[in-house]
């Protein structure tokens, strides 16, 4: 489950929940309310039914000459925030041919026909007018529709035939009880659930905001741990404060690399030099002795050769471990150095196919330390007449260095270890005789370089004949 501990896939998968949840939210919570208006509204048209057909039980009945007595029969049923309209639609009159008779509470005379009219335009009137032609009176919700100016809904509408003609009874209700169900819209719309979502927002801003300040802080230190700029610290690159300490360390740890380093290079010096001075006294002293003891003094010669050449493979060692300890990676050409090494050797026997463009981060020198052991290498290992080929060539992502030689190979149970630190063997394949100068070193700071710039090193016998190394390097971006 490590992958899990991304910081980039831990953001991901916030900010996929930051946007669902107040999605799903919204879905359970918007079909809540529709519930919810949908039972008040049925509650509203039951209870405008009930009236309604209790008003037109005694509206059936009801002869002409007694319909003074009606506002004292709508009394009965008025009250609260409810609005009663009684209309009448005499025998043989056409579908919207009502009059409005009585109205609870009740309306100004110079309203009426505004009001019959617009009952008539939401269809009020001829639903009545069917529902005087069937068996029996009914109750039926329109809507809910919006009379007036909007402050009153229209819950019921009850019709019956009668004595005098076609009664039908407009049940309302003041807005102000149904707000919110007569015109719903979106449940994000209401106050309540965009004060909610401001609340949340803010929230999942201040979550974001978080995680993109230990990103960007993150993305700093990357940014200048990869950097050529030495002389900036990570503490001035993390603004966050719970990465100030971190960041102070590093710029502990990187001081003490550094001093660690420049120790090492010191030292290297200083034993390079304590070692050389005895060496040079012990051949002075030798000097005297070599007109008669030549002969006698060649093992000695050959000693204070090796010894010297390890001095001197000290001195590389100590070199590239404070390299290795802090190293300044900078953009390099591998192209142009591949095809510079190659022309350096000059006799012919190395040859090269480098495709040109490609660049690295790496250390120049580094660089070049690996390509000419590696071509050395080979040179070494090939017979008389041999020829060593360098290869440079894009794979990908990476930059793909091959150097081929002609010579007999390495035995498989050995080729593990060629790239060991003082490991060397060298058969005298080639007739000239084995030197003591070889250390066992050079592709040992080859291996470490190549790693130390985040690539890898692979050593095979070729198929026809000969041996290669094949080194990877990520490329630049």
């Amino acid at each position: 489950m490590r992958w899990w501990r991304s910081l980039r896939l831990q953001t991901l998968v916030l900010v996929v929940v930051l946007v669902a949840a107040p999605l799903l939210v919204l879905r359970v919570l918007g079909d809540a309310d529709a519930e919810r208006r949908t039972l008040l509204l049925a509650a509203v048209a039951d209870a405008g039914s009930a009236i309604g057909t209790g008003l037109a039980g005694e509206l059936g009945p009801l002869a002409p000459a007694d319909i003074e007595r009606l506002p004292a029969v709508l009394a009965h049923y008025a009250g609260g925030q409810r609005r009663i309209r009684v209309l009448l639609r005499p025998p043989g009159g056409n579908a919207d041919g009502f009059f409005l008779l009585a109205a609870a509470p009740a309306i100004a005379p110079d309203e009426v026909d505004a009001e019959r009219r617009q009952l008539r335009d939401l269809g009020v009137l001829p639903m009545a007018a069917e529902g005087c032609a069937a068996p029996r009176a009914g109750a039926t919700l329109l809507g809910p529709l919006l009379l007036g100016a909007g402050s009153e809904v229209l819950t019921a509408v009850v019709a019956v035939a009668g004595v005098a003609g076609c009664w039908a009874v407009v049940i309302g209700t003041d807005e102000m009880r149904l707000r919110g169900v007569a015109d719903p819209g979106p449940y994000w719309r209401r106050p309540e659930a965009r004060a909610a979502l401001a609340i949340y927002g803010l929230m999942a801003a201040l979550v974001v905001l978080v995680f993109a300040g230990v990103w960007r802080d993150l993305r700093r230190m990357q940014n200048l741990a990869a950097s050529e700029a030495a002389g900036l610290g990570f503490a001035e690159a993390a603004s966050v404060p719970e990465l100030s300490g971190l960041a102070g360390a590093f710029d502990d740890m990187v001081r003490r690399l550094r001093r660690g380093a420049e120790m090492l290079r010191q030292a290297a010096e200083a034993n390079a030099h304590a070692f050389k001075g005895p060496i040079g006294v012990i051949r002075q002293a030798l000097e005297p002795l070599r007109p008669s003891g030549g002969a006698a003094l060649a093992p000695v010669d050959a000693a204070l050769d090796r010894l010297d050449g390890l001095v001197r493979s000290a001195r590389v060692l100590d070199s590239a471990a404070a390299d290795l300890l802090e190293p300044e990676l900078v953009r390099v050409d591998v192209s142009a150095l591949a095809e510079a090494v190659v022309a350096g050797f000059g006799d012919g026997r190395v040859v090269g196919a480098i495709e040109p463009g490609l660049a690295v981060r790496a250390q120049a020198d580094a660089l070049e330390t690996v390509l000419e052991n590696l071509i050395e290498n080979a040179l070494g290992f090939s017979p008389a007449g041999g020829m060593v080929q360098v290869g440079l060539a894009r794979a990908g992502g990476e930059a793909v260095l091959t150097v081929a030689d002609d010579g007999p190979g390495v035995a498989p149970e050995r080729i593990g270890r060629i790239f060991e630190r003082y490991y060397s063997h060298r058969p005298d394949h080639t007739g000239r005789g084995q030197s003591g100068t070889h250390f066992g070193i050079g592709l040992w700071l080859v291996r470490q370089h190549v790693l130390l710039l985040g690539g890898s090193l692979a050593a095979e016998n070729r198929a026809g004949g000969g041996f290669s190394m094949v080194v990877r390097l990520p490329l630049a971006v």
